[in-house]
């Protein structure tokens, strides 16, 4: 069962004016899937204390004159889960910067609420009952070639922007390969700060001080890329720091899509621990078949990752191909395999372009075999999908 319909979503009115609460809880719309609390009181400090740690809320604070005092007691919270919408003085740069540290969704000028309120309560309504409604998915998924130029990062690239247009969940893409990473060419993108630059002020950073260190593609997805410039050699990565940074990722995103060199060391070794699914790039030849297989015993019998958490993607698959599917089941003694068609041409086209082949090539096989990919790896239904199926028993009722 779904936690939405398990735990209804819980609207919070806090606030120290009884008037203008009465005011806001009669201008928000909702219906009998809200459960609604409304507290009156000359200190709010307490309340926000007491509410914001389910993440099946919605809490609306009415700052009063001590506005600094709560949003710094509201950014001394651990662990905050609710949606939190501020209604204060907008023109008070520091009322505003504290809430930003604060983590709140929005913040809306108490002279512009009764224009603004419903419409903000209803989009950040409408992103909790999608994203409980996918069954409230977090998800890291590590991507890694079986020999060098298998495609990964091409792999990569699509199912991170997949999910970030056929759902409403926030998707990270991170590129670990220090050396040799081009995720950024798959998106025109030269970032300001880079991966590096993060891990070194790591221990000054937060869940939304990170966000300026990541390239945005569009409302959904945002990178984080390592320098094209400067090069980092193995056992120059601090483990630890690595995963604070994944651990604020979690806090901003659902979806984690880390691109990995191919490479078996401390910091990938981590990664593939922590990732709910690590999948294998593999091409059609012998010599790709027997590192596949090799990289699949590392995993499952050295670091003891279960295999239906390891998948593999034929990509670039060719049916006239001597070497089928069943040859690389048999091989790797594994049969979680997913193929991607050869489109030579269509690949190049987009990277040649700097966009994700699925933005440019959006009902081609290829981009299909990508959706069908990302849908299983995300553990989500897509809204192309979802749409599909209407659209289908639409036309079988008429």
């Amino acid at each position: 069962m779904n936690k939405i319909t398990e735990n209804k979503i819980n609207l919070v009115l806090i606030g120290a004016d009884e008037l203008v609460l009465k005011k806001q809880f009669n201008i928000l719309s909702y219906s009998g899937d809200i459960k609604s609390k409304v507290i009156c009181s000359g200190s709010i400090i307490d309340s926000i204390s007491k509410h914001t740690q389910d993440e099946n809320s919605i809490v609306i604070i009415n700052l009063t004159e001590n506005g600094l005092k709560e949003l710094q007691v509201l950014n001394d919270i651990n662990g905050k889960k609710a949606s939190i919408i501020i209604i204060g003085d907008q023109k008070n740069i520091e009322l505003l910067s504290q809430a930003i540290r604060a983590g709140v969704k929005e913040f809306i000028d108490y002279n512009d609420y009764q224009d603004k309120l419903d419409r903000v309560f209803c989009n950040i309504k409408k992103n909790i009952t999608h994203f409980c409604s996918n069954g409230n998915v977090k998800r890291l998924n590590a991507i890694i070639n079986t020999k060098g130029g298998s495609g990964a990062s091409f792999i990569a690239s699509n199912i991170a922007y997949i999910l970030s247009k056929d759902t409403d969940l926030k998707v990270a893409l991170v590129d670990l390969d220090f050396q040799f990473g081009s995720i950024g060419l798959n998106f025109d993108k030269i970032s300001k700060y880079t991966i590096t630059e993060a891990l070194n002020a790591i221990e000054d950073l937060d869940s939304i001080s990170l966000e300026a260190y990541m390239s945005k593609y569009n409302d959904n997805l945002s990178l984080l890329l390592p320098s094209p410039s400067d090069i980092l050699l193995p056992g120059e990565i601090n483990v630890s720091s690595l995963k604070t940074m994944l651990e604020l990722l979690q806090i901003n995103y659902s979806q984690i899509i880390v691109d990995l060199p191919r490479l078996i060391d401390p910091v990938s070794s981590m990664i593939m621990e922590q990732a709910d699914q690590i999948t294998l790039v593999i091409q059609q030849s012998l010599a790709q078949f027997r590192d596949g297989r090799r990289l699949v015993q590392i995993l499952n019998k050295d670091l003891d990752i279960p295999l239906d958490r390891i998948s593999i993607v034929a990509n670039r698959y060719d049916p006239k191909n001597s070497l089928r599917v069943d040859d690389l089941k048999n091989m790797v003694n594994h049969d979680k395999v997913y193929m991607i068609a050869n489109d030579y041409e269509r690949v190049a086209g987009a990277s040649n372009l700097g966009v994700p082949l699925c933005e440019s090539s959006a009902n081609s096989k290829i981009a299909h075999d990508l959706k069908a990919l990302a849908k299983n790896l995300g553990n989500i239904e897509l809204e192309s999908e979802r749409k599909h199926l209407l659209s289908r028993f639409r036309t079988f009722l008429s």
